[in-house]
């Protein structure tokens, strides 16, 4: 099982890297040495009419998305940010940024396009998506924190550097980042299914004390703490723990190659 959510993760890192070098980004960390900055704030509006969907992708920078339980339209806002040796040559490049957003059926696509050579100049996007709450969320970066709040629906994420938190979400969830952390607090569907996934750090996880589920946590360097929820235990050892809550008609899979890994009931 540990085998093959390490493969599961690495199948989706390397998915987003060869989607990123696709659309001609750069990978590089935002955090630049320069203390000359010019940024730009955006906000685009779309129709919700016909639409389940969102997927963003973006390289640096935050991203949060906020479901709202009544909209008449989807808003996309946030700051595009250039850092370079002067202020002046950090306006010149604030044009190389901008959010490409398309409607494909169902879903609104929404991506960071910048320049595939940045040298020492550094490009940054921070999201804020506002959405019905009864949408499916995906969304990709490489550099940067991802919050996702009250969505009743799917919700996957993909970072490469930075923090993941996922609240108030009643749906699938899966995440998988490669050094940061994960907290989730998620209420899984009957024959649902969690999958968090990390290599270095830490992940933690709140359901509710009724979850019916099959659990697994793993590590290879770390610890796992499960506590508050009426788990029958199959197999307790301190790189592996396996049990089942409730029935088990869902699936609860959470590892971490270095770090802590927690399960907590509500």
């Amino acid at each position: 099982m540990y085998r093959r959510n390490r493969a599961s993760y690495f199948i989706m890192s390397v998915a987003t890297l060869l989607l990123l070098a696709a659309n001609g980004c750069q990978i590089n960390d935002y955090e630049s040495d320069w203390d000359s900055a010019s940024q730009e704030s955006f906000l685009i509006t779309r129709s919700i009419a016909g639409k389940s969907e969102v997927s963003l992708a973006n390289v640096n920078g935050t991203i949060t998305v906020i479901g709202v339980d009544t909209l008449s339209e989807a808003r996309i806002s946030g700051t595009k940010i250039v850092k370079d040796q002067t202020e002046e040559a950090a306006r010149q490049h604030i044009a190389d940024l901008s959010v490409d957003v398309q409607e494909s059926g169902s879903t609104l696509q929404i991506r960071t396009t910048q320049p595939s050579t940045t040298g020492k100049r550094s490009y940054q996007v921070n999201y804020e998506l506002l959405v019905p709450s009864s949408w499916k969320v995906t969304v990709s970066n490489v550099n940067g924190n991802v919050d996702v709040q009250n969505i009743h629906n799917a919700v996957g994420a993909s970072v490469v550097n930075g923090v993941v938190n996922t609240t108030e979400i009643a749906g699938n969830l899966n995440l998988a980042v490669t050094n940061g952390t994960i907290s989730g607090k998620v209420a899984i569907p009957e024959n649902g299914s969690c999958v968090l996934s990390l290599v270095n750090g830490n992940v933690s996880l709140l359901i509710p004390r009724t979850t019916s589920a099959t659990v697994s946590a793993t590590v290879t360097l770390g610890t796992i703490s499960i506590a508050n929820l009426p788990m029958t235990y199959t197999t307790n050892t301190p790189v592996i723990v396996t049990g089942v809550l409730g029935t088990g008609k869902g699936t609860i899979r959470l590892s971490s190659v270095t770090g802590v890994v927690q399960l907590i009931g509500l």
